[in-house]
């Protein structure tokens, strides 16, 4: 798995890429993918601050709907 400050560094270089575009269509894809890179390291930040154990594996499979 990437490092969080990795993803956090890339979408920084996204953002400032983007600002230098002159295709609003190309501006707003990398705007777009910052945000995906924004949310996959506060998703891993969340992850690694609520590891998941097997009982609560477990649970999914036994817990009724």
């Amino acid at each position: 798995m990437t490092d969080r400050s990795d993803l956090i560094r890339r979408a920084g270089e996204l953002r400032q890429q983007a600002e230098g575009e002159a295709d609003q269509t190309i501006r707003d894809r990398l705007t777009r993918m910052a945000d995906h890179y924004m949310h996959l390291a506060e998703s891993q930040n969340w992850s690694e601050a609520h590891p998941a154990d097997a009982s609560s594996l477990g649970e999914v499979f036994t817990k009724p709907h």
